[in-house]
């Protein structure tokens, strides 16, 4: 019986999406084009309110940036005209390509994407300024060991800005049941289970609950989510579908 506390490992996370690619798989909750279509991505209005202008206030133009878990580069692509490069890396072999076609597509001359193939991350130490990391955690079949080698390739005084599931929203709890590539969320899913994870190497700098929905676009639950991670709605706020932490990583932290 599978346990639905643990996540896939990165093979079959790069087999289950690669079948959502290619058909063979469907996604359990909203179907794929939703979820993965970079234009539809970066332009659902949940993402435009949400997630662009919290990334506008952490990104200088003069960033070198890692988009660690892009997907098919729909967040890639808001970021890329807010710093000086910006680099999309993922495990999954179509979505770097879709990712890399999308560039091409829009023109994107300061960002590239590579096909992550091996624990290690292909980059230098200290190579990025800023480290983005969105629904990308709890899929991973090694966090530690992955946080690990973003805190290496992370520059002394550099940010991580990550977006992740809030497992106290009701709608998530309902996709932890039913979409069983999500089960790792659970075991993370709080603010204290991710300054854990990101341990002595990084200074929480904010952490705050969040909007962005990725997948719905209907009005009423863009509006719920919209309601419910308000600032002034300090009641209910934990119910928000998403979590933000931006910290920085402590001078003199290689890994």
């Amino acid at each position: 019986m599978r346990n639905i506390f643990r996540n896939y490992s990165s093979e079959q996370t790069r087999s289950f999406y690669e079948g959502l690619s290619s058909g063979d798989n469907k996604r359990g909750i909203w179907g794929t084009e939703r979820r993965f279509d970079p234009d539809k991505i970066s332009t659902n209005v949940s993402v435009l309110k949400h997630f662009l202008p919290v990334v506008t206030r952490h990104l200088a133009a003069s960033d070198k940036c890692l988009d660690l878990g892009c997907g098919t580069g729909g967040f890639l692509s808001l970021m890329a005209p807010l710093c000086k490069t910006i680099t999309g890396a993922d495990i999954v072999p179509s979505f770097v390509n879709e990712c890399q076609a999308m560039i091409e597509r829009k023109s994107l001359s300061n960002a590239n994407v590579v096909l992550l193939e091996k624990d290690k991350l292909p980059f230098a130490d200290g190579e990025f300024d800023k480290i983005i990391m969105v629904d990308t955690i709890h899929h991973l079949e090694k966090p530690r060991h992955t946080m690990s080698e973003a805190t290496r390739v992370l520059k002394p005084g550099g940010e991580i800005l990550i977006f992740e599931p809030n497992k106290f929203n009701p709608l998530l709890a309902v996709i932890w049941v039913l979409d069983k590539n999500e089960y790792g969320f659970w075991p993370l899913g709080t603010f204290n289970a991710y300054k854990k994870l990101l341990g002595d190497a990084f200074r929480i700098e904010k952490e705050e609950f969040n909007g962005v929905v990725i997948g719905p676009d209907d009005r009423f639950t863009v509006a719920l989510a919209d309601f419910l991670s308000n600032p002034s709605n300090k009641l209910l706020s934990w119910l928000s579908p998403k979590m933000f932490i931006a910290a920085r990583k402590v001078s003199g932290q290689s890994e």
